[in-house]
């Protein structure tokens, strides 16, 4: 297998070119250039509506061992070469026991592709993980995207649709759903955990404080970019606004050398907090790409949130 692998030039890091496009600009990809059970993992593709009728894509993937799974091909192979595939694998379960979920959502590039890679630390420790598109993205409803947007505000619908169909779902323990986000992806799962009062854990990487903060970066970094907040963005969920009223757990990590949400943000984040809370600031790390916290520090970033997890939701 590994002789193949290399055949194939590439390398442990190969999911992380998604990344590099995370500049708070929207660029969403239709195509999946794979789905978890390329690697023999259990899932469900699922659809679920937002409250504006939009169609949403899902992949619903179960807590499940990691003994037919194509260990050495998850976050090293997209996409996956026909001979290299598993065998299909029936969508069964480990027991009847309604788990632990946390739910992983998209930043502002790509689509649920490159999360299966994230969400197998976490679905082959105990957990469920649900992934979703958002709309415009993968093969979730169309929805006309300005590159320029930081992002949308109806993201938050479907965030909320998202966690609505999770609770119902048969394997999923409703009282104990975390959520998690990267760039974008981390102020969007925080709005939700300002919003809601049914999320039990927060895990976020390079949040920002606000979007006139981001905004004023993202000038001087890209002087030729016409970057434009969303302007129906509810001001009370941005994160330096919703900080003190997040009460949950909340873990905020970023890379020591981040330019776009600098280490200032999470620590003035950090400060607002009123519960439970965590700051990891990851020596040498930067906003995302391969030099991202979670490469930089790989694998100790994962399982150093995967024992935050298990401390509020298990």
């Amino acid at each position: 297998m590994i002789k193949s692998i290399q055949k194939f030039s590439v390398s442990l890091f190969l999911c992380a070119f998604v990344f590099n496009s995370y500049l708070y600009s929207l660029k969403p990809e239709r195509i999946y250039k794979a789905v978890p059970s390329d690697y023999g993992v259990i899932y469900r593709e699922v659809s679920f509506y937002t409250k504006d009728s939009l169609k949403l894509k899902g992949w619903f993937i179960p807590a499940q061992d990691t003994s037919k799974i194509a260990n050495d091909l998850i976050g090293r192979v997209i996409p996956v070469p026909k001979e290299l595939k598993p065998e299909p694998r029936k969508y069964t379960l480990i027991d009847s026991t309604q788990r632990p979920t946390i739910i992983i959502c998209n930043g502002d590039a790509g689509n649920m592709t490159q999360f299966i890679f994230y969400g197998y630390h976490f679905f082959t420790k105990g957990y469920n993980v649900f992934l979703f598109d958002w709309r415009g993205f993968g093969e979730s409803s169309d929805w006309k995207i300005d590159e320029n947007k930081l992002c949308y505000a109806e993201f938050i619908d479907d965030y909320d649709a998202a966690i609505d169909f999770v609770k119902k779902q048969p394997e999923v323990d409703p009282s104990k759903i975390g959520v998690m986000g990267f760039s974008t992806g981390a102020y969007l799962s925080f709005a939700i955990a300002a919003k809601r009062n049914d999320i039990s854990a927060y895990a976020g990487r390079a949040l920002m404080t606000s979007f006139n903060d981001l905004l004023k970066i993202l000038k001087d970094i890209f002087p030729d970019r016409n970057f434009v907040a969303p302007e129906n963005y509810p001001e009370k969920l941005l994160p330096i606004n919703a900080a003190k009223k997040v009460k949950i757990p909340v873990f905020l990590i970023v890379g020591e050398n981040d330019n776009r949400t600098p280490v200032w943000m999470s620590e003035r984040i950090f400060n607002l907090l009123q519960g439970p809370k965590e700051l990891l600031i990851v020596p040498k790390a930067e906003h995302g790409g391969i030099k991202g916290p979670e490469f930089i520090s790989y694998p100790e970033f994962f399982e150093k949130v995967l024992v935050f997890f298990d401390k509020y939701l298990k």
